[in-house]
């Protein structure tokens, strides 16, 4: 039976789930996706498969409900976007004789704050201590891009005041479930609850028969949001105290249509995932954490398709992360503060024939770098810091790609981000 105090915490908690989530916009850190999905994933760079501490694993890897206990996890991101800039660049189009790229043009986007957050609950089922079976859920800001540019990316003899903004973000909510079948084997498994939203000023391409031309497309900067449904499976193996696998399979997140923008991004699905790792605890404080990623952007048609097809023509993208979390104990072995470092490095899946098409969507960081602390308040509350350095990438188009590509041949662009995060991690 809870107690007085741990009841109003939980119901505080609970409303904070279903209020403060469904707020969330993000800045890339692997692709579209964020890095991590609490303070401990995010500061050890995502790489959390093989290890479960927190409601985190409802995305990472369901089957960690068995060994997190009863618990709410709760946090606020402030991602800091900077050095996001386009630096426009093309030959002559050969209809009418301009540049399809408003040529030699540099700017910045004027996007440098965005909020984000992460909520989740998990509960034991009491009577359950020789199979134990946990239930769960979060709501998890999961993907996204925000930018706004003070000029058009394509020439201005051709378009008006548009094409020069992109907003994309994608909510989660996880409900899931998870059984130990021994005290090494664990399985689980999570619903996913898809909310994307789209707000753009795309230019689309027509051809009236004797001319190209390059309207707005018909959402014109209105949001659009669509639902969306798939699932994530997972494994937990631990081979003794010291070594723990961890496997998970995260199907395509298949959105609904957005009809405002079925010119443009009519459809634009969450890609499959497949996460494996290890955990290593050499000594008794200290946990090693190793990630392999993989996210399979081709299986969303419009990332796969390339430009000349209305797509972005991204390729795969493999992840490697690394993470280690050091734990400080008090004099009754009580846990008092954690300190978490993490690396994380995945290929920009955007091409260098394909940047221009990009330009609206420069997800090309690949190095990360993260670190964090959870602090114990008491034994059963902590507070959880984390800060992610998203290096500053910069790609150059090529010029090698379809013909709408190597219209933009020569542009550059260039992306980094910060992220700040603060939590509450509660033990009820």
């Amino acid at each position: 039976m809870f107690r007085r105090d741990n009841a109003i915490i939980l119901s505080v908690l609970v409303v904070s789930i279903i209020c403060f989530g469904f707020s969330g916009s993000a800045y890339a850190g692997n692709g579209t996706r964020l890095l991590g999905f609490s303070a401990r994933d995010s500061g050890m760079a995502g790489a959390t498969t093989a290890s479960s501490e927190d409601t985190s694993c409802l995305v990472r890897n369901p089957a960690g409900l068995v060994r997190i206990g009863n618990r709410i996890d709760a946090e606020y991101l402030n991602l800091l976007p900077h050095d996001v800039t386009m630096h426009t660049e093309g030959p002559a189009n050969v209809i009418g004789a301009q540049p399809l790229a408003n040529v030699d043009h540099r700017q910045k986007s004027t996007i440098n704050y965005i909020p984000a957050e992460d909520v989740g609950i998990s509960y034991r089922i009491p009577g359950t201590d020789k199979y134990p079976v946990a239930v769960g859920c979060g709501i998890f800001s999961m993907a996204g891009i925000a930018l706004n540019y003070p000029c058009p990316r394509i020439n201005q003899a051709f378009v008006g005041a548009y094409d020069r903004m992109m907003y994309l973000v994608s909510t989660r909510i996880a409900p899931g479930i998870a059984v130990a079948f021994n005290d090494k084997l664990s399985f689980g498994a999570t619903g996913n609850i898809g909310l994307q939203g789209i707000k753009s000023d795309l230019a689309t391409s027509t051809f009236d028969g004797a001319n190209f031309t390059y309207p707005e497309t018909a959402g014109s900067s209105k949001w659009d949001f669509v639902p969306g449904g798939g699932f994530t499976v997972g494994l937990l193996y631990q081979f003794n105290k010291m070594l723990g696998l961890g496997a998970s399979f995260e199907s395509p997140t298949w959105m609904g249509h957005h009809y405002k923008y079925k010119d443009t991004l009519p459809v634009i699905d969450e890609p499959p995932v497949m996460n494996v790792g290890l955990s290593f605890k050499p000594v008794k404080n200290f946990e090693f954490t190793y990630d392999t990623r993989y996210i399979n952007w081709t299986n969303v048609k419009l990332a796969g398709e390339g430009p000349g097809n209305g797509g972005f023509g991204w390729q795969d993208q493999w992840v490697f992360a690394v993470g280690g979390e050091y734990t400080f104990k008090d004099k009754k072995d009580n846990d008092k503060f954690k300190f978490r470092l993490g690396y994380n490095y995945g290929k920009s899946p955007v091409q260098p024939h394909v940047v221009f098409a990009n330009a609206l969507l420069p997800i090309i960081m690949e190095h990360h770098l993260t670190t964090g602390f959870s602090y114990f308040l008491t034994r059963d509350l902590s507070f959880d810091f984390v800060w992610e350095h998203h290096f500053k990438n910069f790609m150059v188009d090529n010029g090698t790609g379809d013909q709408y590509s190597r219209f933009g041949a020569g542009t550059e662009v260039t992306a980094a981000a910060d992220v700040i995060g603060v939590g509450l991690g509660y033990k009820y």
